[in-house]
């Protein structure tokens, strides 16, 4: 390939182009190495499948943004166990790999790059999608999903994209799978780039000519001894070859940004403070309404603010919120079960593994619990998302906003239930004040628990 002497006349000095195309091209045939160059080319690993003629080039534009800008670009991947790693080390998990593959090729491009692996155990998208900004970042530049085996689901599937359309860098969004509703979307086609990256036709023939890369997979390259052994998990070969993907994916856009984009911009584009640049990553101030009937405005064009007791998470915990007068008072943070807390402890303590799933229980032995809810906004929403033995709250519970009780003031959201969690969220606008409020909880009688995984409200102007 012949090399572009161009240069990059950006703030912070001068990029040469020629530079990034080496470590470019140097990255991509260390990866075909991998399977083989006589099995696969660089081409041959696909350019993802785009909703919109213009929404590639999008995305091109805002790599090629933080090259000019010299600024971070940050990828979050929601997911499920399969995507956390289980089975094999954290680090071998593709989030982690794709990183690794391409962190040093984007530096050269003076692109900090991060791959921030989100993903849950027997988790779907929902409620942790109402929680972008506090489970994903606010810094986040595009936003994975990658709950294939475990939500299929129109409604939450929407849900995923809309809230994360609405994070304050306005970031594009990528799903892993096709899933069929991603074509009623419009309004995400070219404005979030919607794109799907399926590495599986271009694993299957790497299979059928029987490449070293992948045949003859096992969990964990080394020997380990990691939760989640199963068959519905990919050994550590094919969370590289996802990862790998991936890469070749995101090598292909920089070299489109610095060869094919990069030329065509005027000198005032040339700086980073330009309008093209700084509007890309402007938050959204709109959304078009939902496709689904069921995705309600309420929770689904509404930014919110969450506390919560799952990880991984970037934004406070649950326990963080709670009033320190009363603390926890005899409320306890603990995993579903025994086997779920042990599993846990070996998968973090053996296999470097990030996610777990506790909940804030309490029982009729527990008194008041208060949580803390800073600047919310005016006429504002506040909800709370958990496990709930039985919907009818005033049948076994106190709870209170701002000292008014709210038990027949609440309306339903949506529910998910899986192998690995049955949640529900509940939310009121009754008595919501502007600024502070306290939302608490006491279980008042029967044998029914309670256990709080996420608080949520919306938030006021900073």
């Amino acid at each position: 390939m012949r090399l572009l002497l161009l240069l990059f006349s950006v703030a912070n000095g001068l990029v040469e182009v020629d530079t990034i195309l080496r470590a470019i091209e140097a990255k991509e045939k260390e990866i075909v190495n991998i399977y083989g160059s006589d099995k696969i080319n660089a081409g041959d690993f696909g350019h993802g499948e785009f909703y919109s003629d213009a929404a590639r080039e999008r995305l091109v534009e805002r790599v090629l943004r933080a090259v000019i800008a010299k600024d971070s670009f940050v990828i979050s991947v929601g997911g499920m166990s399969d995507v956390a790693g289980h089975g094999n080390l954290f680090e071998e998990s593709y989030p982690v790999v794709f990183e690794s593959a391409v962190k040093d090729v984007f530096a050269a491009a003076g692109i900090s790059f991060t791959v921030r692996n989100m993903a849950m155990g027997g988790v779907p998208s929902y409620p942790n999608s109402m929680c972008m900004e506090d489970n994903f970042g606010a810094d986040t530049d595009v936003v994975v999903w990658d709950f294939r085996m475990v939500e299929r689901d129109e409604i939450k599937g929407e849900l995923y994209v809309r809230q994360a359309m609405m994070l304050p860098k306005a970031p594009l969004i990528c799903f892993k799978r096709k899933m069929s509703y991603l074509s009623r979307l419009h309004y995400a086609h070219k404005d979030a780039a919607l794109h799907v990256l399926d590495e599986m036709s271009t694993y299957n023939s790497l299979q059928k000519h029987q490449s070293l890369g992948v045949t003859s997979d096992k969990f964990c390259q080394s020997q380990c001894n990691c939760p989640g052994q199963v068959r519905w998990h990919a050994g550590w070969k094919m969370q590289r070859f996802r990862g790998m993907h991936m890469a070749m994916f995101y090598l292909s856009i920089l070299k489109e940004a610095v060869t094919k984009l990069y030329p065509t911009l005027s000198v005032a584009e040339q700086d980073p403070q330009h309008s093209r640049w700084t509007s890309l990553v402007q938050r959204r101030k709109e959304l078009h309404a939902p496709i689904s009937k069921h995705c309600k405005p309420a929770f689904a064009s509404v930014i919110f603010r969450c506390a919560l007791t799952w990880q991984p998470q970037l934004g406070p915990a649950l326990i963080d919120i709670v009033d320190p007068q009363l603390g926890v008072n005899g409320w306890r943070l603990q995993h579903a079960s025994k086997r779920a807390a042990d599993l846990t402890k070996r998968g973090h303590s053996d296999c470097g593994y990030k996610d777990e799933k506790k909940g804030l229980v309490g029982d009729q032995s527990s008194h008041w619990i208060f949580f803390n809810l800073k600047n919310v906004a005016d006429e504002g929403t506040v909800a709370f998302c958990g496990d709930f033995a039985s919907r009818d709250f005033a049948d076994y519970a106190l709870i209170v906003l701002n000292q008014e009780e709210i038990m027949d003031k609440l309306d339903v959201w949506l529910e998910s239930k899986t192998l690995g969690i049955s949640s529900a969220c509940f939310a009121t606008t009754h008595n919501v004040i502007k600024g502070d409020n306290v939302l608490g909880f006491r279980i008042t009688s029967g044998s029914n628990a309670m256990s709080l995984t996420h608080v949520l409200w919306t938030p006021g102007v900073q």
